[in-house]
């Protein structure tokens, strides 16, 4: 489960704040100090899916491309 969610996490973020909106519309009398508090914390979610992204952005690029070895013995380094 941990994997999934590392994997698409932002999709799973953009699948909760699509909701939100339709809250409103199949409940209008939700408060909308609710509505408040779930946009809060949706905006922490995404916060968190941008920086666990930029994490496995910076990751991908210290890593040596798997091209590399094979342009290497092409050009007989």
């Amino acid at each position: 489960m941990k994997d999934f969610i590392s994997k698409h996490g932002v999709r799973i973020y953009a699948v909760l704040a699509a909701l939100v909106p339709a809250l409103v519309i199949l409940w209008p009398t939700i408060p909308w100090e609710a509505l408040v508090a779930a946009t809060a914390g949706l905006l922490g979610a995404g916060v968190a899916a941008a920086t666990h992204e930029d994490t496995k952005t910076i990751r991908a690029l210290y890593d040596e491309s798997p091209f590399r070895a094979e342009v290497r013995s092409a050009i007989g380094e």
